[in-house]
């Protein structure tokens, strides 16, 4: 029997439907196809779906999208074509996604198809995700309409409603903030868009509830002032949205664990003794953030005045949250733009009143000044540079003329990173295996762990750490730190990898910083080299010979006069008598290796002995570069480029990380050295395009190695041919 069996596009796996299409292909093929050709068809079979749920995997991973009727825009823009509206979102930075049609409910039970627009968003444009805040920005960009004016209304005109939070919820959702949208006149359009900004907005800032939740509410069926709290789950009992009966908190979390959508939330506070709720002044329960509103104050098309709050972790995301809310709405009440203000009332009796929906303004420019006003839906504008995008963008990129620039250049890496490639190398092949751990640590790693408070002194503090891990961590008051030591960033990596086969020997060449209290100004990076050698043995002798390979490699004299040498220390963190500070001609403390102390082991949960060094990587390149290029100390150029057996190369005198083209010395003049300064004055001719140029260098020389290298020394004066570097 000759058939033809049709391939099922797959685009929701949990479909009833779709699973039913699949198990009933299946059987057929069962039962009409021959072996061979049933084996074809599920190579095929599973090939076309691996793809498509690959192709669903990588779509829902780009930037939100939303989905618009098309017949919204003809409102606005009149009959436009899809071919014109794609040229009028791409002047205005999107892509329209694709053109393709949908069913919604009328709200009479009856379905109807339309004709939708998809287009991509960016992540940080909120105001955005909704046609309201799209077709407006588009309005204003084309000067069809004028930026609104955005209102808060007068306390004189009615009271101001206030939401009151008590100190049980400062370990779980600290912060709330909400506002009041009076006279509303919702659409079925209006009201189904301000149902889905609310979930875009859960799914993005506010990092699918965990750091933002958002609560909407019909104030006319409730009566404030209202009361943000936390309850034992037992304790808390209301009947949640769209459901028949009453539940506890504890029974909700039960039932919903089976629910599609919302279990995806419960772990947020399922582990947690206490349950965060806001009630009214009669104890009716409005909402169980971040999972399930009431259906006592549902919204429905017949809402009028709107009560919305938002419950969270980060504050500022908060306030960016229900400032787009209100400005996205705001316009459907009987004075457009205009919001009623809630007070927030703290455990510590701070009163703070929200929106606050400020203006921010300023200056771009040095000659020719350009003032700016940003609105309050604009939160994703921090810098200069994106008022300067923005300006780039209205004037059309197309329009920029391109013009070449006035001097031609060729770029470098930096010396300083050519050599930590070349070095990462060298110890990776010395048995180590390199890691990359956060720049950002707790007060306490670099601290109280490590048996050093004083080392807080040095430490840059983070006040809006970026990262999701240190931001969920922030709320319960663990302040956080750019790292001034790359140490306690490898023991917690050894701390994730006790199972492992031991020895663990890991290393890390990065960045800390450091604060300049003393000389007044901004805070530095430094670059650091760490290694830590983890056993059932201390391996001192390990990472001894590895402190020793690595200043082999940089050519880094072991004399102690000359380059680098180890003096016995007592550090807090250090076992005691096994410590040693690592010292640059004897002057300079540059790091310090040894033996962890047990303490500091327990703390970072380590239960065998642990050995490590750390030293600033830029000390032996600033110090021992800094001498007289032909003292050999410092190879300039890249190992790696280096042959093995070659001399090193002479590079600028003054150490500069640059490559520098060579100036052949006609003349030396004069040389004169001093024992107490350890410095020559130089001074030579220099010829170039017969032009004579007097230039004075300040080198360090040593008087051992111009004695080894023979060079002529009579009275204090000498003469030499050199061969000198300059950029």
């Amino acid at each position: 029997m000759k058939m033809t069996i049709g391939f099922l596009h797959l685009t929701d796996l949990s479909n009833s439907t779709v699973k039913f299409l699949i198990y009933f292909n299946i059987i057929a093929t069962l039962l009409y196809v021959s072996a061979e050709s049933l084996f074809v068809f599920c190579i095929l079979f599973i090939r076309r779906a691996v793809v498509v749920i690959l192709k669903g995997t990588v779509s829902k991973s780009t930037m939100p999208t939303i989905t618009i009727k098309r017949r919204l825009f003809k409102d606005y823009f009149g009959d436009i074509k899809d071919e014109e509206l794609d040229q009028l979102l791409f002047r205005f930075g999107l892509e329209l996604d694709e053109v393709t049609t949908e069913v919604f409910s009328d709200g009479s039970g009856k379905n109807v198809e339309e004709v939708v627009l998809k287009i991509e968003i960016p992540a940080n444009r909120c105001d955005l995700l909704c046609w309201e805040g799209l077709i407006r920005a588009l309005l204003i960009f084309y000067k069809s309409c004028e930026q609104p004016k955005y209102m808060i209304a007068s306390s004189k005109m009615k009271p101001t409603i206030q939401l009151k939070v008590t100190k049980e919820v400062e370990t779980i959702r600290p912060y709330v903030v909400a506002a009041v949208l009076r006279n509303v006149t919702f659409n079925r359009d209006a009201y189904d868009s301000f149902i889905a900004l609310q979930e875009k907005l859960h799914q993005n800032i506010c990092r699918k509830r965990q750091l933002v939740a958002i609560g909407t509410h019909d104030l006319d069926k409730v009566k404030g002032p209202f009361v943000y709290s936390a309850k034992s789950p037992q304790e808390i009992c209301f009947k949640p949205l769209n459901e028949k009966e009453k539940f506890t908190a504890a029974q909700l979390m039960t039932h919903y664990s089976k629910d599609n959508h919302l279990r995806q939330y419960l772990h947020i506070i399922e582990h947690s003794p206490l349950f965060p709720y806001i009630c009214d002044s009669e104890g009716a329960v409005l909402s169980m953030p971040p999972i399930i509103n009431s259906d006592q104050s549902k919204i429905t098309l017949q809402t009028k005045n709107i009560l919305i709050e938002c419950t969270a972790v980060d504050l500022h995301r908060a306030q960016i949250v229900l400032d787009t809310i209100v400005c996205m709405f705001s316009v459907y009440c009987d004075q457009p733009y205009q919001i009623d203000p809630v007070e927030v009332i703290t455990p510590g009796g701070i009163r703070q009143t929200y929106p606050i929906l400020s203006c921010r303004t300023g200056k771009v420019g040095s000659e020719d000044m350009v003032l700016y006003r940003i609105p309050p839906t604009r939160h994703d504008i921090l810098h200069e540079c994106d008022i300067i995008e923005d300006v780039a963008i209205a004037y059309g990129y197309n329009n920029i003329k391109k013009e070449l620039p006035p001097a031609a250049a060729i770029s470098d890496q930096l010396y300083l990173n050519k050599i930590t490639e070349a070095m990462r190398k060298e110890i990776a092949c010395a048995g180590f295996t390199e890691i990359l751990t956060f720049s950002l640590c707790s007060r306490a790693d670099v601290s109280m762990k490590l048996n050093q408070p004083e080392e807080l002194n040095r430490a840059v503090e983070i006040a809006n750490p970026k990262t999701l891990e240190f931001q969920a961590s922030c709320f319960m008051f663990m302040h956080f730190i750019a790292r001034t030591l790359l140490l306690p960033g490898i023991l917690k990596t050894l701390a994730h990898n006790k199972d492992k086969a031991l020895p663990l020997k890991l290393f890390e060449i990065q960045d800390v910083v450091e604060r300049n209290d003393n000389s007044g100004k901004d805070p530095v990076n430094r670059r650091h080299f760490c290694a830590v050698y983890y056993g059932k043995t201390s391996g001192f002798e390990t990472i001894h010979g590895l402190l020793d390979h690595f200043m082999r490699l940089l050519e880094v004299s072991s004399n102690p006069a000359l380059g680098y040498c180890i003096k016995e220390d007592l550090l807090p963190f250090y076992f005691p008598g096994r410590c040693a500070s690592i010292m640059l001609r004897g002057e300079k403390k540059i790091g310090h290796m040894g033996i962890l102390h047990p303490s500091v082991c327990r703390a970072f949960d380590l239960n065998l002995v642990c050995s490590c060094l750390e030293l600033c990587f830029e000390d032996p390149l600033s110090r021992v570069g800094s001498f007289v290029a032909s003292t050999g100390l410092l190879p300039r150029s890249s190992l790696s480029d280096r042959p093995a057996g070659s001399s090193p190369r002479p590079y600028c005198p003054s150490g500069c990380y640059r490559p520098c083209r060579p100036v052949s010395l006609v003349h030396a003049l004069s040389v004169t050295f001093s024992h107490s300064e350890g410095r020559a004055r130089v001074q030579y001719l220099l010829a170039n395009n017969n032009n004579d140029h007097h230039l004075t260098l300040y080198v360090n020389l040593i008087m051992t190695n111009i004695l080894q290298r023979k060079t002529r020394y009579n009275g204090g004066i000498f003469v030499s041919k050199v061969q000198f570097y300059f950029t």
